[in-house]
């Protein structure tokens, strides 16, 4: 099975809104039940996707960083 990457901004868009629903998850059994409601959604007949927390974890706080610095740069201009 093919590692997920993450393709489109809608699931970025799911991926923040179950976290926002989860209210903050800090343990790693709230990133597990992200994570496992993501792979059901993000899941078809052809193509079975599983995510692990940590990688959903780790993704957002990319998502936030690049955020972060673009608002940055656009402060400066």
């Amino acid at each position: 099975m093919a590692p997920f990457r993450w393709p489109t901004t809608s699931n970025d868009i799911m991926l923040a809104t179950e976290v926002a629903v989860e209210r903050k998850p800090k343990s790693p059994a709230h990133w597990q039940t992200i994570a496992g409601i993501l792979s059901h959604a993000f899941s078809s007949d052809d193509k079975q996707v599983d995510l692990t927390g940590r990688a959903c974890r780790e993704w957002l706080e990319r998502l936030i960083n690049k955020f972060k610095e673009e608002d940055k740069k656009s402060l400066k201009k």
